[in-house]
């Protein structure tokens, strides 16, 4: 079955199998550790949903009318069976990747004594290529446009040594742009901050070390979900993107269960978006040269993506998916530079860059002076 449809489940075979604690034949107690991991990690997430549930139930409880409380258990059911229907989703997904992956036990490539990890500052002026798809020479900075947000990308000077590899770190930061009639001024509210942790082989591969991501909603502070740190708490690296990719090659950029699991699946080396994804990306063309890939995670198997790297650029577009089905969220590369001035560039389209940098400062210290 091509990887790309696979996302659907049959909800009730997936609850049966969660509930009676029977997996799929592929899943049994024969199998590799991969699968067992999977059919653990369905067990876990039943248990916590089943948790979440109580929790609910009991503030529920609390409410000072019976009408309030009728509601809110019915609330509490539904996000139940809601929350059911996920595990069992991302079973199957699991299932499926470690049959795409043939994968038993996976093994961290930080690790790997075989691979010889390159200082970060050696790239790019230090004389050792970038990957043609990942760009980590310091500096190197890169706005892209999805509706209202802005993300801007910038390689910071700094490194994070994790198991012994040095790993760049790389500032990513999402803002909603909107105008404020009051002020009379444009501002920039984050959605969320994350610090990158990228390492680069001798033959220009790079590797995920980890990220800590901080999510904001109205402007607050709301969790870290999607964070993790190869060697903490059993999560491991993974191999983000190959320099010379071959088609169908499939493999892990990350390895947290629960938090990182994204896998990469490389679709063809002479790519161009198609027609009914929204065609090319005006502001950088892939012409029949990007790399096409097929992301996608465990955590959320009904959302993939379709993303676009052009050779020298690095990533141009992302084309979102839901089941399988192209959804017409796009995210577009506008403008890219080696330093943070590229902000106020006319290509990135800003509305107001200097506001925007200020905002950007107040929100991270990679912000508040060019590296």
């Amino acid at each position: 079955m091509n990887f790309r449809i696979r996302q659907s489940l049959g909800f009730l075979v997936g609850l049966v199998s969660l509930m009676t604690g029977v997996a799929f034949a592929s899943h049994g107690e024969d199998a590799g550790a991969c699968e067992r991991s999977a059919k653990d990690m369905a067990r876990s997430c039943r248990f916590e949903s089943a948790e979440e549930f109580n929790a609910t139930w009991a503030n529920c409880r609390q409410l000072a009318t019976r009408n309030e409380r009728i509601a809110c258990k019915q609330m509490a059911r539904a996000e139940r069976l809601e929350a059911f229907s996920d595990c069992g989703g991302q079973f199957e997904a699991r299932g499926d990747v470690c049959e795409l992956l043939d994968e038993n036990r996976y093994s961290d490539p930080l690790t790997d004594p075989a691979i010889s990890f390159i200082d970060p500052d050696d790239i790019g002026e230090g004389g050792l290529s970038n990957n043609p798809y990942v760009i980590l020479q310091a500096g190197h900075t890169h706005v892209l446009k999805s509706e209202d947000e802005i993300v801007v990308v910038h390689a910071t000077g700094e490194t994070r040594d994790i198991l012994g590899v040095s790993c760049r770190v790389v500032v990513d930061i999402v803002v909603e742009e909107e105008y404020d009639d009051e002020e009379t001024e444009w501002d920039y509210a984050p959605i969320e901050i994350t610090d990158d942790w990228f390492a680069q082989d001798a033959y220009s591969n790079v590797y995920y070390c980890g990220e800590i991501a901080r999510n904001f909603e109205d402007g607050v502070l709301r969790d870290l979900d999607g964070s993790f740190e190869a060697g903490v708490n059993f999560a491991k690296g993974g191999l983000l993107t190959l320099a010379l990719p071959a088609v169908g090659e499939v493999h892990r950029q990350e390895y947290s269960l629960g938090e990182a699991e994204d896998i990469v699946e490389y679709i063809a080396l002479a790519a161009s978006p198609e027609a009914v994804e929204g065609g090319e990306n005006p502001a950088f063309p892939c012409a029949g040269t990007c790399l096409e890939t097929y992301d996608s995670a465990a955590l959320e198997p009904d959302a993939s993506e379709f993303k676009y790297y052009l050779p020298g650029v690095g990533f141009v577009l992302a084309v979102g998916l839901e089941d399988g089905e192209i959804t017409g969220e796009r995210e577009e590369l506008v403008c890219t530079g080696d330093s943070l001035d590229i902000l106020a560039d006319d290509d990135c389209g800003i509305e107001d860059p200097e506001e925007l940098l200020e905002d950007l400062c107040e929100l991270h210290s990679a912000f508040c002076e060019d590296d």
